[in-house]
């Protein structure tokens, strides 16, 4: 504890046996002024906590910070009236306490990062808020599946730590590419990618967002082939309608789709061809006037019949790059 005059002059001190003994106020700063003290930021805010204190009659709380033998060391200080011009500074030593709730920020930091690498933002909120199965309505969104064709084979030719790198490299690239066009991957497959547009937030331009990504996919792998000799192609099905998603379960949560529309894309890439990207009707007829699609012809999906598809080739003159999403308001 120390006493100080209207002026920030030390009158008195008292030392407990606990406080550390190099950050105790010594009996030579008795009737010297805090500013010859402790450095200009500490002595501002001492300063002020007296004037407010004599004014008001109010106890005031601050936190101080200063280095003292190499060591960053912080200090709660309490200041309370003790006579018409005189103050009270109650001081604790906080330096540990401190360090131990930044120690606990950067944890909770990395497990607010490790839960949005696995779940979207806003489920990752609704999650910590109410810890159950979650489920919502959609009714327009946008799959694309993806499968790498001439991995299997290859993956006998390479060693299991040289193959989980490579697929690592591709699926990081892709990664990469759904932050670009705002799209929400769900899950890999072995060497199956999952991708969806316009959810969990609403965004109108997803289906042409599906559509570029899936042609810098391509871009992609056509860039690895070249760089590494590997016999790679990939093989891509995109198709548009309602949905389901959410996560089920109590533990290892994933973020999944459910319903037709996700059985009707995964079947495109199933009976796609190596190096296409085949598309339903639904999917050319929203994106005709801006891409360029080849007729397919009718190819039999399983519980769907008949359906008339295309392949999409390319952009019609300069890529397309995704609008900007409107920032919410604070």
């Amino acid at each position: 504890m120390i006493r100080l005059n209207r002026e920030g002059v030390y009158l008195d001190y008292i030392a407990s046996p606990d406080f550390p003994a190099r950050l105790a106020t010594d009996e030579n700063r008795i009737g010297r002024n805090i500013a010859e003290v402790l450095p200009m930021e500490s002595t501002a805010i001492l300063m002020g906590a007296i004037a407010q204190v004599l004014t008001t009659g109010k106890m005031q709380i601050d936190e101080v910070e200063f280095m003292s033998d190499g060591q960053f060391y912080q200090q709660e200080v309490r200041t309370v009236v003790n006579g018409q011009d005189e103050v009270l500074m109650i001081i604790r030593d906080i330096t540990e306490r401190k360090r131990t709730e930044a120690r606990l920020q950067i944890e909770r930091q990395r497990a607010e990062q490790l839960l949005l690498n696995v779940l979207p933002k806003a489920i990752a909120e609704q999650l910590k808020q109410n810890p159950r199965s979650l489920a919502e309505q959609f009714e327009d969104a946008t799959i694309l599946f993806a499968d790498i064709v001439g991995f299997t084979p290859l993956s006998a030719q390479m060693g299991a730590i040289e193959l989980v790198e490579f697929l690592n490299d591709i699926f990081s690239t892709f990664d990469q590419l759904t932050e670009r066009f705002h799209l929400e991957k769900i899950k890999t497959i072995g060497d199956a990618y999952m991708v969806v547009g316009g959810l969990p937030s609403p965004y109108p331009e997803h289906t042409a967002a599906i559509a570029a990504m899936a042609l810098e996919m391509q871009r992609a792998i056509t860039q690895l082939v070249r760089s590494t000799g590997k016999p790679l192609q990939i093989r891509i099905g995109i198709h548009s309608g309602s949905v389901v998603a959410g996560v089920i379960g109590m533990k290892k949560f994933i973020y999944d789709l459910w319903g037709d529309a996700v059985n009707v894309a995964s079947r495109m890439e199933a009976l796609g061809e190596p190096g296409k990207i085949q598309v339903t009707e639904r999917v050319y007829e929203r994106l005709c006037d801006r891409f360029t699609f080849i007729p397919r012809g009718t190819v039999t999906v399983k519980g769907k019949g008949e359906m008339q598809t295309y392949w999409l080739t390319g952009d019609q003159g300069q890529p397309w790059q995704p609008p900007p999403i409107p920032q919410e308001p604070i």
